[in-house]
């Protein structure tokens, strides 16, 4: 498993065997590509220690490479900014303490785009874009359609935790069952006198579980 698949099945609880972090990834890449974008990231909320923390990164194999994992606090630049405001933010880069790979053509940050990925009000992670062209800005029109963007992520994400919850919950009544079939089997095996009496109260629990018609 990757290390962007160990993160997003932590954080976001996105199973590895599911098509959702293709789907990101495609979604973040086309929203990079209508912005005119070099590079892009997906931030997810870390709850237990509030920050944020570099899942995913298109557009630069080494960039990927350096930045997974790191952390950017709420409120810390355009993309901690976005997190803390749950706004679209637009402006210069500023970034501290994070480390970034060196371009071949020695190129630096010129514009940063960051939209907030919230599951209906709740915050969850955000997306950002980068141009290193020189003199690049992201204006307000394409700031509404990266939300746009970082919107559609939320509900794909809240959709795949949704079916998740749901093999879960079915894979767990799964398993109750299973076990319940092996206890009876047992008993009927070691125990056959006494499985007369087991009916009984299977019936008994029926009609108290049950409603009746």
């Amino acid at each position: 498993m990757s290390e962007t698949n160990e993160l997003l099945q932590t954080y976001l609880g996105i199973r590895p065997a599911s098509a959702t972090e293709a789907t990101l990834r495609l979604l973040i890449w086309t929203g990079l590509q209508i912005l005119g974008a070099d590079e892009g990231s997906l931030l997810v909320l870390d709850e237990t220690t509030g920050d944020l923390r570099f899942v995913m990164t298109l557009g630069n194999e080494k960039s990927g490479t350096m930045l997974i994992g790191q952390r950017v606090p709420i409120g810390q630049g355009l993309t901690g900014l976005a997190a803390a405001t749950r706004e679209v933010q637009i402006g210069s880069p500023i970034y501290r303490d994070i480390k970034q790979a060196e371009r071949v053509d020695g190129s630096a940050p010129e514009a940063v785009i960051a939209a907030p990925m919230l599951i209906n009000d709740r915050l969850v992670g955000v997306i950002t874009g980068v141009s290193f062209t020189r003199g690049y800005r992201f204006d307000s029109q394409g700031g509404r359609m990266f939300g746009g963007f970082a919107a559609i992520a939320g509900v794909l994400v809240d959709q795949e935790q949704r079916l998740a919850a749901l093999a879960e919950g079915l894979e767990l009544r799964g398993m109750g069952q299973a076990e319940i079939a092996i206890r009876l089997t047992n008993l009927g095996r070691q125990r056959p006198e006494v499985m007369n009496d087991v009916t009984t109260i299977i019936r008994l629990l029926e009609k108290l579980a049950l409603p009746q018609s």
